[in-house]
């Protein structure tokens, strides 16, 4: 029995229901909303203390951090596998994967509420001192400081311009990384390309898909990837309709801004 705590546009959860799609397994969801704060409520930080999703329970065993679940459920049901055959493969998507907790989830976080969230944010809580609250409410001493930089400050905070100078290094990076083989690792499919895959369409909900215009390796490999049925299963068929509206409309208010950031 598999049982998922997640949430329809995040983009870990993405990343997860991803996997349980392209292995083809069975599993009971509890949709959490993330606005609404149910992530915070008590009997959710029983699972998770860090009041992040997904969180995903097994045989009645926690496990939780996107990149450990896929990881897990990889080794739980290892058909199709995921992984290289070879170690030094195997060690080289999960390099490619380490660098989102590394730095890169949290910079999608900043692009994703300095463009569009902030404003939802702002409408839902009413006032400045709502906001506030819920900031400081946040479990995840990180992800609070990315908030508190970005939601009243926005696209003019110097995190925010972190943020899109590190997607646009990682992109280029990516796009050689494919000049030799189909997939990020090699020429199967693996975890790195799941896993970066919530990320490069957060990106393209945005309206920020011209950081990937002349990267033509990179266009390819990520219409290849939609077409998946993991892809299809694991995010299309979960996209909010009314967060897609809000994050192509602030993403085409902000587009100018970011390619100011690029040619500075």
């Amino acid at each position: 029995m598999i049982k998922l705590y997640h949430n329809d546009m995040s983009t870990c959860a993405q990343k997860v229901r991803f996997v349980l799609a392209t292995k083809g397994l069975d599993w009971e969801g509890k949709l959490l909303d993330l606005r609404r704060g149910d992530q915070q409520q008590p009997d959710f930080l029983k699972i998770n203390p860090k009041g992040l999703v997904p969180a995903l329970v097994h045989n009645d065993h926690v496990i939780v951090e996107s990149n450990v679940i896929v990881d897990y459920l990889n080794e739980a049901f290892p058909e199709p596998p995921l992984l290289p055959d070879a170690p030094i493969d195997r060690a080289k998507v999960r390099w490619w994967i380490k660098r989102l907790d590394d730095g890169l989830h949290l910079d999608v976080a900043a692009l994703s509420f300095g463009i569009a969230f902030r404003h939802q944010l702002i409408k839902v809580k009413g006032s400045d001192e709502a906001v506030i609250e819920h900031i400081e409410a946040v479990p995840d001493p990180y992800l609070r400081e990315v908030e508190r930089q970005v939601v009243f400050e926005g696209t003019e905070s110097p995190r925010f311009i972190v943020a899109v100078k590190q997607f646009e290094k990682l992109i280029k990076e990516i796009d050689t990384e494919l000049q030799t083989h189909a997939w990020i690792c090699g020429d199967q499919l693996t975890l790195a390309d799941i896993a970066f895959a919530p990320y490069v369409t957060r990106l393209e909900h945005l309206n920020m898909q011209g950081l990937w215009q002349d990267r033509l390796k990179f266009s390819d490999w990520y219409q290849r990837l939609k077409k998946t049925e993991g892809y299809q299963a694991g995010l299309a068929e979960w996209f909010n309709h009314d967060f897609l509206a809000l994050m192509q409309e602030k993403g085409k208010e902000a587009w100018p801004r970011v390619v100011e950031i690029l040619n500075s």
